[in-house]
């Protein structure tokens, strides 16, 4: 058996895997044991060097709780600082190295940590590392935006993302109107974006966009756009 295999490459329009674009992961190592044991396709963002996969989805859990694996580039900012609604979330670091920002104090944590976040309390984390990294992440209740972190990746996957991996204003607007009972970003404050996007989101989408998408939220799509695990 080799001794890392290459997986999660972004498929050009020929059915081909594009060189330099997916992750390189030890069969008999962590990553691969979590993503043998997942329960939907893998999704990627080819703008931020991010993939993530469903392991417990809160459908089999009752909505108790819902777990990922989440695979990150070398050098890649995590997302920007956030906090949850309702809901804790837990990490645990199963490959590289971190920065856990959580309401100002910044932690490293390598392989084997792990760490709780409180609801409502505002956090972020970044790979600082020189490899990839890996956490699997599980929240408690299930969070809401599963299905629209989805069709984000998807947006990128069609080029509909600033070079920042940002969506447009009316995009964005939708997204935060339907996440904001979830998720609330800390930057723009959340008094200004919440009650903007809670107004400004229904024109957005009376103009023909949505929070999600199907067709971003099928396994085809998935199939078509990303290299998929045979481990």
């Amino acid at each position: 058996m080799p001794s890392t295999v290459t997986l999660g490459r972004t498929i050009d329009e020929h059915g081909d895997p594009i060189p330099d674009t997916g992750i390189d992961v030890d069969p008999d190592g962590p990553i691969a044991d979590r993503l043998a044991d997942r329960t939907g396709p893998l999704i990627s963002n080819p703008l931020t060097g991010e993939w993530v996969t469903e392991l417990v989805p809160a459908t089999e859990t009752d909505g108790e709780t819902a777990t990922g694996l989440g695979v990150f580039a070398a050098g890649n900012d995590g997302p920007p600082e956030h906090y949850h609604v309702g809901y804790e979330e837990s990490f645990e670091v199963i490959r590289g190295e971190f920065h856990f920002e959580v309401d100002g104090d910044v932690r490293h944590a390598t392989a084997g940590d792990e760490l709780t976040v409180p609801p409502e309390v505002p956090h972020s984390f970044r790979n600082v590392g020189e490899e990839i990294g890996a956490t699997v992440t599980t929240t408690r209740p299930a969070g809401q935006t599963q299905d629209v972190i989805t069709t984000l990746y998807g947006l990128a996957h069609e080029g509909k993302l600033d070079e920042d991996a940002e969506p447009g204003l009316l995009q964005g607007l939708a997204m935060t109107a339907a996440t904001s009972d979830d998720t609330v970003f800390t930057s723009p404050p959340p008094a200004v974006t919440v009650p903007m996007a809670k107004v400004l989101g229904p024109v957005a989408n009376a103009l023909g966009y949505q929070a999600t998408y199907p067709k971003y939220l099928s396994e085809l799509f998935w199939n078509n756009h990303v290299e998929q695990p045979t481990l």
